[in-house]
């Protein structure tokens, strides 16, 4: 690539150097909007939804009289207009929402400076504390991140069985296909693409540990399943969390930035999903033995299956980099989410079909959970919500749904094609994502405070009634 069409990412600056060159904005009310995009363009970019987005946004620009702001918040770009009024101009500002990794320290950071703001921290030092959390360094190496992201392909295992070697070797290549989705990150490779060869890439470890169990000789582990350990690695290419974000945020009524966070999650599962068919496709076109399974995993005990959900709510909160306090409250909810989960499959199981109970347990268990942090984050313990709620709700993504699909759609090695059964069961996957998403997002909604103060006084609803009786 020549230097003429090479692009490079642009820097951030501090609004302290803005201020030395003399392009801050001189008043109360402009460095008020100035802070509030900032401060939204950080807490956008990993991942909160529009609404949380507008309400820190609103919440700064109300703490300086700014009361009549007008704010706007899309997948990448957010925009504010502030008329003061007098024959003066008004202030129309926009900026780019800047993809970044996501720094759940550094929301929970912002979050504790605006309280400050509304307790009537100056504008001056609040823009200096800003500019302090914006330039820090991620609270741990990024290896430790990269560590805990690819741990999550050992911690699902945990749902399926307890062996030491499986869990090693899960979490090994874990990280393997991790730093190797890393890398053609940083090549600025098209998303489509990272997830197409993502997914080449998991065919080409079951391939791998298909070829040394086929030969004795070259088995220093023993016989390893092919199969546990691709579902693993499926689980780093997974969209969960933004789908979540792109539900929550169609609920809210913000149907633009819904509709580009689901349709980006469409095109990340699409290349997955190709990644994977043609990898099948290639393996048995050059005579390439890849042994799946295509019948599911069995769950351990509810007891694993609650240590396995928590550990892997844990690691994705240390792969955004979440502080201490974050992840206490992400292993509790996490834990009421999958204990409300099991509870709700048990309880179905005897009325529903098996498919119906899944999903009415994954809806169930996230909006359950999704309420108490919501409850819990706004009334005791300050954390990123959406942080916490995203993390809750990876444990619950459908991914072995989504492999024996697959499996089942285009056979195996070993198994013929059933598309019928595998276009039911991909159906179904997508079912459950929905049902996880819209009970996160529910759970969500029931705990902010207006609908909290409704559902706790019912006298509101008999004086809005009477009211409308009395118009």
């Amino acid at each position: 690539m020549s230097k003429k069409t090479k692009t490079t990412p642009i820097s951030h600056v501090s609004m302290q150097e803005l201020k030395v060159r003399g392009e801050l904005p001189a008043t109360t009310e402009g460095l008020a909007v100035e802070l509030a995009m900032r401060a939204g363009d950080l807490v956008a970019s990993s991942g909160a939804s529009v609404q949380d987005t507008l309400v820190m946004m609103r919440k700064i620009c109300s703490a300086y009289g700014l009361e009549r702001v007008q704010l706007d918040v899309t997948y990448h770009l957010i925009m504010a207009s502030y008329y003061p009024g007098d024959g003066l101009p008004p202030l129309t500002v926009a900026r780019t929402v800047s993809p970044t990794l996501s720094n759940l320290t550094k929301v929970w950071e912002i979050n504790e400076l605006v309280t400050k703001i509304e307790q009537g921290m100056a504008i001056t030092k609040a823009t200096k504390k800003f500019d302090n959390i914006r330039k820090k360094k991620p609270p741990y190496h990024p290896m430790v991140a990269a560590l805990a992201s690819g741990g999550i392909s050992m911690s699902v295992q945990l749902f399926y069985t307890l062996d030491i070697k499986i869990l090693i070797l899960a979490w090994i290549t874990g990280f393997i296909v991790n730093r190797f989705s890393a890398l053609l990150r940083a090549m600025g490779l098209p998303v489509l693409f990272q997830q197409l060869f993502g997914g080449w890439f998991v065919i080409a470890i079951a391939a791998l540990f298909t070829f040394l169990n086929d030969h004795p000789k070259l088995e220093f582990f023993g016989y390893v399943s092919p199969t546990t350990i691709a579902v693993g690695c499926i689980f780093q290419l997974v969209v969960g969390a933004r789908f979540v974000a792109g539900v929550q945020d169609a609920i809210d009524g913000h149907y633009v930035t819904a509709t580009a966070r689901i349709f980006d999650v469409l095109i990340m599962t699409g290349g997955l999903v190709a990644g994977l068919l043609t990898g099948l496709e290639l393996a048995r076109r050059f005579g390439i033995a890849v042994y799946l399974r295509t019948s599911a995993l069995t769950p351990g005990a509810p007891i694993e299956q609650l240590v396995a959900a928590m550990l892997t709510a844990v690691l994705w909160g240390v792969a955004a980099y979440s502080n201490l306090r974050t992840l206490i409250v992400i292993a509790f909810v996490t834990l009421i989410a999958r204990a409300t989960y099991l509870i709700v499959l048990a309880f179905d199981s005897s009325v529903l079909s098996f498919d119906t109970s899944i999903a009415m347990a994954s809806f169930t268990g996230p909006m359950v959970a999704a309420f108490v942090a919501t409850i819990m984050v706004r009334r005791f313990w300050q954390a990123p919500t959406f942080g916490v709620i995203n993390a809750m709700g990876i444990p619950f993504v459908p991914g072995m749904m989504l492999y024996l699909g697959l499996l089942q759609t285009v056979g195996t090695h070993s198994v013929e094609p059933d598309p019928n059964t595998g276009l039911a069961t991909l159906g179904m996957a997508a079912i459950v994502a929905l049902a996880i998403s819209a009970g996160a997002s529910l759970g969500a909604f029931l705990g902010r405070p207006s609908v909290e103060r409704r559902l706790l006084f019912p006298r509101a609803w008999n004086q809005m009634l009477g009211k409308e009786a009395e118009d």
